[in-house]
């Protein structure tokens, strides 16, 4: 045995699979019975592409004997036995598929072929080739997904499908939250797409290794979803993972090791600078200063490098004080895939460490891990087992394993203490430190916390090292069993197909909390400075650890039967069909709410197809669910929906054009559900509910429990009080998504593709919350019976573009892009119109969903009426002439903004405001563009991704100075010596309370559009003599980046665009080094 196979051997045998005896790549194929029969011979050959290279991976298979398969080796050669008159199919992803009459001695040259017209898509509950598609479907492989190093696969997919927006909230690790929209939004409610993996709906694709997919389709329109009935409105995510092939074992190794960066940070302000501007805003609200001179004078002693009374008079750098700037990363797999006729296999076993960024203290120091990190461990096993040619097993097994930890103190906390935290502050006990207890005076030990005597606040730093740690475990188990069986036998074409899945999910809390002791200081008239304990039970020790725990688990199990048919009739009449019956039930470890009860799913689902010559199609989709969401007359719902295509390049008049080598028009209409509501379960029944509440002294006024029952040590009496939570609506049911989409797809030259759909989308019978009735009735609105009576139109185009050319000295280029447009329309949302007062008499109909609404600043040049074009008052004189009156949001002072009457009384107030902007949901453009080269063995590739016409409204910590901190953006403010200088004014006068400019207005709903530099990476693949020199058959080294650049449009840098708040975790830069190895 060589060390080449000994190596496989003992990766099968770690693994723990079995495994017939394995043949070489060059080796022969073992003959089956239809070899056999036949007189045979031995042939040996090369397959190349056009320049003569040959190319690894080659499908070669014997036509007529479907089991006698091999694949190329080295240099693309390849060798077996095969029946004397046979014709070989070569088949090769992006190269047109050959057929050839074998020979001894072969040379096959194959043709890039972009269209790829023949490829297998992935569509709902099985596959079509893609010259039959004609729904809306878009895919990528997992070689442009391995491309990104995020830890959530979702992130993965951001820019690479036309309709697909990623959102991604966080970059916290485990946490990283990415939210999905297909094709925008068109609903208040759910709007996330429904995710299969291997035809079994899942709740998240977070926590699947990349390694283990093949091949990711989303579906769009209601031709491509209707079967999914009731849950098919906001489109399908189906993700398809690997599984082996007939040949020798395959083992595959990928190791990668990356450095992780916050991509975007606070942009802080010096000490010097911070306490003038403190000073500033606190006199613009008629208030004192709060530090004096001398105090001033201290801190800007730290510009010449000489600090006076560094301890108590600091230049506090938090960015360097609570993060660090850089944490690791690293992930690694291997995977093991091959087989025999009968038995194929593919299995994978991946690990993922992801640090935190957080400047935590030594453990052995704390006692506790308190840094955010994320370590997951991933396994799959994909069995397919031939037992007869009539019958074939499946089972499909894979687990997950995440521990996701951090500081018990909430992100969001630790953030905005961050965020408001002063450069200026002392937030830990110096050396030599001195305490009061107002009885005697004693030192204390260096770095213990300390809190802002002005604001009262602890910094973030005790609330990372000192509150404790939260450990998250979170596990799966997932296990699919089929059953296929061909019945040809009964009549050609028909099969069958039984499947059961389960899928078992569990979470476990671990809460260390613990109490610290903090101090605040006083500095007396002699200058010196004495700390007072904040929490003097403590002393000068932490408090212990207290520990809490809690777990919750479910499991969801899936049953399926499925009926197939695949025919052609005197090669011109083509037909499939499909019928499909199904149920989901889900049950969890709750002992209480909505969980307490199992969720139970029904329905079936049926395809048909046909077309005539390969020319023109049609097909038509049908799902009839049922939801217990409603009351049982209500439970099912039918959802149909059909399709017609043209594939013009196959008529006769286009089918030898060499310039137009593909056309296809696509039409389809239909009809699709959605009950995902984000609320309680069972909407159709009374939540009425009774607790005990106490009586006066009189026994006869009803008094809440919080409120208390003892009065000069006497009890009252008690008894019991109906609580209305809501109440219920027998006539609720799903809503209602009526599709249309438009399609063309072109080929030119059989090297460039563009594809282009329009859809239209009318959501109606959307639940709402009923606005028009009047709370004299006594109900209050969140009680009210929900109805669907809401109504949305979405609509808008996709169009992606790509392309691929080899040059004569070897050089490969290609492009891929794509362009995505989407908008809505509230077109009944049960809204009252305001008052004629109101300069706009709605706020959600009409519009779109997340509309942001605001003040529209003047910047139009009126002096007679105190306008000079910047837009903010000048001069108290200005306000005067401007003869506008300010309700509820302060009087203006100069430096205030000016903002629009547009109802023209004489007031500013909540009647003018208008929207502003675009939506803050999502944004109405996605785009993408991915740019590659390849040239002897190196390769480079370049993502552009970005979003436009995308609004939010920036507000509170980290944007307004009176949430307690300035930054960079406050410097450009108005000041009346800036304006007089005719100094460029980028920000309002500064107010340390608030006032008129801090409101929602068209400064602060910033553009929230961006163009992010998403991927970049460069690789090499060794020369298969170094590749065969160590043992293997593919070696690939390369170096990427992800989020390298971002350019936006917001008015500060402190913050990414894409991520959720300004409190959240920012978004991560990563650099990566990796190897790709393949014995």
């Amino acid at each position: 045995m060589n060390n080449d196979r000994l190596l496989k051997v003992c990766l099968f045998a770690f693994l723990g699979i079995s495994f017939p005896a394995m043949q070489s790549l060059a080796a022969p194929a073992h003959a089956d019975n239809y070899g056999l029969q036949q007189a045979s011979i031995d042939i040996t050959g090369v397959v190349t592409d056009e320049n003569g290279e040959g190319l690894i991976g080659v499908t070669i298979t014997e036509k007529g004997g479907l089991a006698n398969k091999v694949v190329t080796g080295m240099d693309g050669q390849f060798k077996m036995k095969v029946s004397s008159k046979a014709v070989l199919e070569i088949s090769y992803i992006g190269y047109q598929k050959a057929e050839v009459r074998a020979q001894r001695n072969m040379r096959v040259v194959l043709k890039p072929d972009v269209s790829n017209l023949n490829d297998v898509v992935v569509v709902a509950y099985g596959t079509q080739k893609k010259v039959s598609v004609i729904g809306s479907v878009a895919s990528v492989g997992r070689d442009d997904i391995m491309k990104s190093s995020a830890p959530n696969l979702s992130s993965a997919l951001s820019g690479k499908l036309p309709g697909l927006t990623t959102i991604q909230t966080s970059g916290e690790p485990g946490r990283d939250d990415v939210t999905l929209f297909l094709r925008g939004a068109a609903t208040t409610n759910g709007t996330s797409p429904l995710i299969m993996v291997d035809g079994v709906m899942v709740e998240s694709m977070s926590a699947i290794d990349p390694n283990e997919i093949a091949n990711i389709s989303i579906l769009k329109d209601a031709s491509a979803t209707a079967v999914f009935g009731v849950r098919g409105a906001n489109g399908v995510i189906m993700i398809t993972t690997r599984h082996g092939a007939k040949g020798s074992a395959q083992v595959s190794a990928s190791l990668s090791y990356s450095i992780q960066q916050f991509a975007f940070t606070p942009e802080r302000l010096n000490s010097w600078d911070w306490v003038r501007l403190r000073n500033e805003a606190l006199v613009n609200d008629g208030n004192s200063a709060e530090f004096s001179e001398e105090q001033i004078a201290k801190f800007d002693s730290w510009r010449n490098g000489s600090p006076i009374d560094a301890d108590f008079f600091p230049n506090n750098n938090w960015q360097k004080i609570l993060f660090r700037k850089s944490a690791p990363m690293a992930k690694a797999n291997l995977n093991v895939s091959g087989g025999s006729d009968k038995l194929q296999y593919f299995v994978s076993a991946g690990y993922i460490h992801q640090g935190g960024m957080f400047n935590v203290e030594p453990k052995h120091q704390l006692g506790y891990d308190a840094q955010s990190s994320l370590g997951r461990y991933n396994f799959r096993s994909n069995i397919d087992y031939n037992v007869s040619k009539h019958v074939k097993i499946t089972l499909n097994a894979s687990s997950y394993l995440e521990r996701v930890n951090g500081t018990s103190a909430g992100i969001g906390a630790v953030f905005n203490n961050a965020l408001v935290s002063r450069p200026t502050s002392v937030y830990l006990t110096p050396e030599n430190a001195v305490a009061t207890d107002a009885i005697r005076v004693f030192p204390i030990q260096a770095g213990l916390s300390v809190e802002e005597p002005a604001t009262g606040m602890i910094s973030a730093y005790p609330m990372i090292n000192r509150s404790g740690y939260h450990l998250e475990t979170r596990s799966g188990v997932n296990i699919i069993a089929g059953l296929q069986l061909n019945l040809d036998f009964i009549t050609p074409g028909l099969s069958t197909k039984g499947q059961v899945s389960f899928d078992s999910r569990g979470i476990g809390q671990t809460v260390a909390s613990r109490s610290y002791t903090w101090y605040t200081y006083k500095t007396l008239p002699n200058g010196e400075h004495q700390f007072i304990n904040r929490h003097p039970s403590l002393e000068d020790e932490d408090g212990p650890i207290s520990l809490s725990k809690s777990s919750t688990s479910w499991w969801v199990m899936n049953l399926q039967a499925q009926l197939n048919y695949e025919r052609s009739f005197n090669k011109l009449h083509n037909v499939t069909a499909m019928f499909l019956a199904q149920r989901d039930i889900k049950e969890s470890s709750a002992s209480a709410g909505d969980m307490l009860l199992p969720y139970n799913v029904i329905g079936i689902a049926a395809r048909a197809t046909y077309d005539y010559d390969r020319r023109y199609f049609a097909e038509v989709n049908m799902g009839y669910n049922g939801s217990e969401q409603f009351s049982p007359d209500k439970r099912f719902g039918f959802f149909p929906a059909a399709s017609v295509g043209w594939l013009i390049s196959n008529e006769k008049f286009l089918e030898d054009n060499k310039v137009i080598t593909n056309l296809k028009l696509r039409a389809s209409l239909g009809k699709v559900g959605n009950d995902a509501f984000g609320s309680a379960r069972f909407l159709f029944l009374d939540n009425i509910s009774r607790y005990t509440v106490f009586t006066d002294s009189k026994g006869d006024h009803w008094l809440s429990p919080s409120l208390g029952y003892w009065s000069n040590g006497q009890g009252y009496g008690s008894g019991y009080k109906i609580l209305e939570k809501y109440i219920g609506n027998k006539d609720i049911t799903w809503e209602t998504a009526t599709k249309q989409n438009y399609g063309i797809d072109i080929s030119l030259f059989n090297t460039v593709n563009l594809s282009f759909d329009y859809f239209i989308e009318n959501r109606k019978d959307i639940l709402i919350v009923p606005n028009t009735i009047p709370m004299l009735q006594g109900i209050p609105s969140s009680a009210l019976p929900l109805i669907n009576k809401g109504e949305v139109r979405n609509q808008g185009f996709e169009m992606m573009v790509n392309g691929e050319k080899r040059l004569a000295n070897g050089l490969t280029l290609g492009a891929t892009a794509n362009f995505s447009y989407s908008r809505n329309k509230v077109l009944e949302f049960d809204e009252p119109l305001l008052s004629e007062e109101y300069a706009y008499r709605t706020r959600t109909t009409g519009y779109s969903l997340g509309q942001n609404w605001g003040y529209i600043i003047d910047r139009s040049v009126d002096m007679e009426h105190g306008r000079d074009g910047s837009g903010y008052f000048y001069s108290d004189e200005s306000i005067a002439k401007s003869g506008l009156v300010y309700e509820g949001v302060g009087t203006p002072e100069p430096g205030d903004f000016i903002y629009k009457d547009l109802n023209g009384d004489g007031v500013i107030n909540d009647r003018d405001k208008a929207p502003i902007g675009y939506s803050s949901m999502l944004p109405r453009i996605n785009y993408g563009v991915t740019l590659n080269a390849s040239w002897k063995g190196f390769d480079a590739s370049v993502m552009l991704q970005g979003v436009a016409k995308y609004s939010k409204t920036y507000a509170g910590t980290g944007i307004f100075e009176s949430n307690g901190n300035f930054y960079k953006m406050h410097m450009g403010r108005w000041t009346e010596e800036r304006y007089q200088n005719h100094e460029a004014i980028t920000y309002p006068r500064l107010s340390s309370s608030g006032g008129p400019s801090l409101q929602a207005n068209d400064f602060f709903i910033m553009d929230a559009s961006y163009l992010r530099l998403k991927n970049v990476e460069i690789g090499y693949t060794f020369n298969p003599r170094v590749c065969k020199f160590i043992g293997a058959s593919n070696l690939r080294v390369y170096v990427s980046g992800n989020n390298v650049l971002t350019w936006s449009h917001l008015k500060t840098k402190s913050f990414d665009p894409e991520q959720s708040s300004t409190l959240a975790y920012p978004t991560m830069r990563t650099y990566n080094l990796g190897l790709n190895i393949t014995f």
